[in-house]
């Protein structure tokens, strides 16, 4: 098998690419995979280089923090940037299913600028919260859940009611679960200093539901009813409406069981088709990210009840997925975990995923993340960057997940939300590939808080989503970075401006073995000073071992900026099929990439798509790249 698998690799013939950053600038085609009101046909790859994302939040300035389990690191990411490096987290103990797990902003964090986390040590979990100034000041919030090597939960979320819920797992004990004196197996609601809410449904506790085997989603509809995923053990995971004070079943019960003492699952599915972890609602759907079944699932729902029958999305296309959420963009966004146990990571691995809205246009850039604290100041008085769009502390640039630095100095800024702060210092930064970036969301109106009832279920909706509105923050490195705006923070060096300026650009980014020979080259060449032109190239990394692959790059060869293009070519012989932006395309069908975003003279962009093989080899196809 080993020199089967060598030769039909290294006949693998390589050719084009394109910026699979998909266009969304009319209703999606019919006969679209439209569930819930996104259009899961142009997905969006729109970080990359992640290890093990787990948390996900998002800052008033609409960029994104997000936690990795087994490196304790925190995060900031925007479509199409290079993330920035916020804090590492001390103390953090990640065997098993541990570690870094969520994270969550104070419903106030414009005003006192708290950040929440929940991390497994050697000895327990906990939740601690700390300033986003001060992110090495932490305050311990709630301590002592247990700690195990499977069943951490590690969920936190604020509620419509301003209350902190806390999900947890029975820690590998099952008995755990039904200790009314015992942390694990619950899920918990405390206020947000870690005190008890007088109106819990049991006094003096923060349990606020119990019986629970590992749940790791928490989400809420518009009418304020709480929702949850659940890891089963060998029979059934579950979904759950959660009410004050009820008993969920485990370990008495898995799935449904027709004891009336207990709450039964709104859905349930075998664990080879889900494992859930992070669950979102939007527009009447609940979104269960999958780990096992490598699929996100669309569930139904109205009033605590489901409507409809569940809807498989993505299934295959990105392996496991751990969290999915609703941005104050409008987009869905999914982080992938195939650096995990069970994982079979790609190159670009682990990603962040964004699914567009149907019909929207496409919204205006998104600021680039440019690190997090502790906050160093600009060390000269050059052209200014763009202002924080929060009002916020900007915070410094620094190195990507993978940390392969590039030479290229970042001058992207961005806020953290209420508070003012120094401008920061630049950092070498690796290029990320482009993507375009959100648009606001409308946010819900407050319902009244929760019942203490056990058979009530909490009835608020939930809190205004951040949608200040970013300002564009230039980039003199390769990175597509939106337009130059003006701001008080004097940056190190000048901002790119549209007259024509040559920069470096990157190689496509490394697959892993096997490694496919290159590509023809080409066309067209670089252009003619005042021109406009760019080229494409693809590979194609055929696979047994993990699902196959292909990496497409577009490169700017003309003198001027580019902000949208289109690559095109014939779906080689060899494959079974492309996943492009014009849908599954089998052999001899073309492939359409389409893209907007600022690329640069010189810079180049690389994206990853989803192809089908079966063995054989691949010809090369023609490629044709147009600016548009």
């Amino acid at each position: 098998m080993p020199k089967r698998l060598s030769a039909a690799l290294a006949a693998v013939l390589c050719a084009m690419t394109a910026a699979a950053a998909l266009v969304v600038t009319r209703p999606a085609p019919a006969g679209a995979a439209v569930t819930g009101g996104f259009d899961f046909t142009r997905p969006q790859v729109a970080v990359t280089g992640l290890r093990s994302p787990w948390g996900l939040a998002f800052l008033p300035d609409r960029t994104a923090l997000v936690t990795e389990r087994t490196t304790a690191r925190i995060w900031r990411v925007s479509p199409g940037s290079t993330p920035a490096l916020v804090t590492i987290i001390p103390n953090v103990y990640p065997a098993g299913d541990g570690g870094l797990l969520g994270i969550a902003l104070s419903p106030a964090f414009v005003q006192d600028q708290t950040v929440y986390v929940y991390f497994s040590t050697s000895s327990d979990n906990r939740v601690v919260r700390f300033h986003w100034s001060n992110p090495s000041a932490q305050q311990v919030v709630l301590a002592g859940i247990p700690r195990g090597l499977t069943g951490n939960g590690g969920r936190i979320a604020f509620g419509p009611d301003g209350m902190l819920y806390v999900s947890t797992g029975d820690a590998g004990i099952p008995g755990y679960a039904q200790s009314s004196g015992n942390l694990a197996g619950k899920i918990l609601r405390i206020r947000p200093d870690g005190s008890i809410p007088p109106d819990n449904p049991f006094s003096g506790s923060p349990v606020y539901s119990y019986g629970h085997r590992n749940v790791q989603g928490l989400a809420w509809d518009t009418g304020g009813r709480m929702y949850a995923t659940e890891f089963g053990a060998d029979a059934w995971d579950e979904i759950n409406a959660i009410v004050p004070g009820g008993n969920y079943g485990w370990p008495v019960c898995e799935g449904v069981c027709g004891d009336p003492r207990v709450r039964e699952p709104l859905v349930t599915w075998h664990p080879a088709e889900a494992s859930p972890s992070g669950l979102a609602y939007a527009n009447g759907m609940l979104f269960a990210a999958a780990l096992r079944g490598t699929r996100l699932w669309a569930v139904p729902v109205a009033g605590g009840s489901i409507v409809g029958t569940p809807v498989v999305e993505l299934q295959g296309w990105f392996g496991r997925l751990r969290t999915v959420a609703l941005g104050p963009d409008g987009w869905l966004w999914v982080t992938t975990s195939n650096y995990d146990s069970g994982g079979t990571p790609v190159s670009s691995d682990d990603r962040i995923i964004r699914i567009p809205p149907v019909g929207d246009a496409w919204p205006p850039s998104s600021p680039s993340p440019s690190g997090g604290p502790p906050l160093s100041p600009s060390p000269s008085g050059g052209p200014p960057l763009s202002p924080s769009p929060s009002g916020g502390p900007p915070l410094s640039p620094s190195p990507s997940p993978s940390g392969a630095p590039s030479p290229s100095p970042s001058g992207g800024a961005g806020g953290g939300g209420g508070a003012g702060g120094p401008c920061p210092s630049p950092a070498p930064s690796p290029v990320e590939s482009p993507s375009p970036s959100p648009t606001p969301s409308p946010s819900a109106s407050p319902s009244p808080s929760a019942s203490p009832s056990p058979s009530a279920s909490a009835s608020s909706s939930p809190s205004p989503s951040p949608s200040d509105s970013p300002s564009p923050s230039p980039s003199p490195s390769p990175t597509p970075t939106p337009s130059p705006s003006v701001s008080p923070c004097p940056s190190p060096t000048p901002s790119p401006s549209p007259s024509p300026s040559p920069s470096p650009s990157p190689s496509p980014s490394p697959s892993p073995s096997p490694s496919p020979s290159p590509s023809p080259s080409p066309s067209p060449s670089p252009s003619a000073p005042g021109t406009r032109s760019c080229e494409a190239t693809v590979r194609f990394i055929p696979s047994w071992a993990r699902p196959p692959w292909g990496e497409l790059t577009v490169r700017n060869t003309g003198t001027l900026p580019i902000s949208s293009w289109i690559v095109t070519f014939t779906v080689p012989n060899g494959l079974t099929y492309v996943l492009a932006a014009n849908g599954r395309i089998p052999p001899g069908g073309p492939a359409i990439f389409a893209s907007t975003g600022l690329l640069m003279p010189g810079a180049a962009v690389t994206t990853t798509f989803a192809i089908g093989w079966t063995n054989g080899n691949v010809e090369a196809p023609e490629v044709t790249c147009t600016p548009t």
